[in-house]
């Protein structure tokens, strides 16, 4: 293992963290250095940087680092200071965006409408999306679009800004994730010089496209910053769009002030895809991909296994054509039943009333004939850990909880905690009988 490049394990990290890590605003500013037996050293270039990392990251990336490089090796966080001129305080990647020319938008120009898979689960979204894209400002704004992990909202955000950027190209366009704006936020308040340049960034914009806006609760200073901000560009009658995990009405810990604001234009929301939609978007990826000669009962099998998001759909068919070429076998339906485990065994949990962590957790721990302080508990041996991700698992297939409230729920600061128990299972649920069984009796029991 100590032959792999800390780059080589950083990317292994990162895979395993999924995709909120991979996409988070500090992680994406860490540059892996050095790795031993002992330490893989990584460098930041901020204290605040360095701060986040540490809270929210380090005991997944040190189990990661367990079992990866070997038994005791720790991530170690240094903070370098960018070579450059900028303000002291104020990080590299903050003042290499404080102000953005129209272009600079981070948008991805492969999201767009034409590649947006179109069904019955995201209609509304899409005609929503599509109207405020072909007259901005002046159709559903602001628009908020919410729904589950890996359906597509963020997809739509993009197409929104690719679209105006290619039809009405006079216009500045302005794509971030809540993270970012929260970080630039708090760069232009330790920097003071650039509060001014933070706000002409954004007010300036004839279009503010924000994912995950969810992530604002409860960061008062933040939301105080984005009330003005949004009401600055509505008062413009400037395009304001948005993406949650849940709606307004179900953002705790946010301003009513907010809310009542998000929920005044147009709120869509996006269910997970039913079976044409799913074997559509299979379809579309094959042909993106250059996946010749699967056929359409491998991507229908696929289509019935993975009922969950888009995302899980790629993932699976990205694995079932690596594993069919390393393996040197067809890919058939056999196959991929061997692969990704029988139809019984992949098909969503229904459930019939609102279920509770409380509810899961005492059916665990009565289960497993635990106390939930156990499962609450820090300790990394098995009587223990097993029962913990079946409970973790069993709260993301139940209930409505986002990530960060069920790593609240066992303890956790680190949603990617749960990330990391929901993927083990997951995976391990098709070849693991008893775990299979666990997983129904106690859904059985919950229920």
């Amino acid at each position: 293992m100590m032959q792999q490049s800390p780059n080589d394990i950083w990317m292994q990290i990162l895979s395993e963290l999924g995709d909120i890590a991979r996409e988070d605003i500090f992680l994406k500013q860490t540059k892996p250095i050095t790795l031993t037996d002992s330490q893989f050293t990584v460098s930041v270039p901020a204290l605040f940087t360095q701060e986040q990392i540490h809270d929210r990251f380090l005991t997944s990336i040190n189990e990661y680092l367990e079992e990866f490089v070997g038994t005791g090796c720790r991530l170690n966080i240094t903070v370098v200071q960018p070579d450059n001129n900028s303000t002291p305080g104020f990080s590299s990647a903050a003042a290499a965006t404080s102000v953005l020319p129209a272009k600079e938008t981070r948008l991805d120009p492969k999201c767009t409408f034409d590649r947006f898979v179109v069904g019955a689960s995201n209609r509304l979204s899409h005609a929503a999306a599509l109207g405020c894209a072909k007259e901005p400002g002046d159709k559903h704004n602001p628009l908020f679009i919410h729904g589950g992990v890996g359906l597509g909202k963020t997809h739509l955000l993009h197409a929104v800004g690719n679209y105006i950027q290619a039809h009405h190209s006079h216009l500045k366009v302005l794509y971030v994730t809540s993270e970012i704006f929260m970080n630039e936020y708090i760069d232009s308040i330790s920097a003071r010089t650039t509060a001014q340049d933070f706000r002409n960034k954004y007010r300036t914009a004839n279009v503010l496209l924000i994912d995950d806006i969810q992530f604002l609760r409860g960061k008062e200073g933040t939301q105080e910053e984005f009330f003005h901000t949004f009401n600055e560009l509505h008062l413009n009658s400037n395009q304001i769009v948005m993406t949650s995990d849940r709606p307004p009405r179900n953002l705790e810990t946010v301003e009513e002030r907010l809310t009542s604001r998000f929920g005044c234009g147009m709120v869509a929301d996006i269910d997970p895809p039913q079976f044409e939609t799913r074997l559509a978007i299979l379809r579309q990826k094959c042909e993106d991909y250059g996946y010749e000669n699967i056929t359409d009962s491998v991507l229908s099998y696929i289509a019935e296994v993975v009922q969950t998001n888009i995302r899980d759909l790629e993932g699976k068919l990205n694995r079932l054509v690596m594993e069919s070429s390393v393996r040197e076998e067809e890919l058939t339906v056999e196959f991929a039943a061997r692969v990704l485990g029988p139809l019984s065994t992949q098909s969503p949990v229904v459930h019939h009333r609102a279920i509770t962590v409380d509810d899961i957790q005492e059916a665990v721990a009565n289960y497993f004939e635990l106390k939930i302080s156990h499962l609450k508990s820090s300790k990394r041996n098995r009587a223990y850990v097993y029962p913990r991700q079946i409970s973790m698992y069993l709260c993301r297939e139940l209930t409505s909880m986002s990530l960060q409230e069920i790593a609240a729920a066992f303890n956790k600061q680190d949603h990617t905690t749960v990330i990391h128990a929901c993927d083990k299972i997951q995976e391990r649920i098709p070849h693991d009988t008893k775990l299979e069984q666990d997983i129904k009796l106690l859904i059985a029991d919950i229920q």
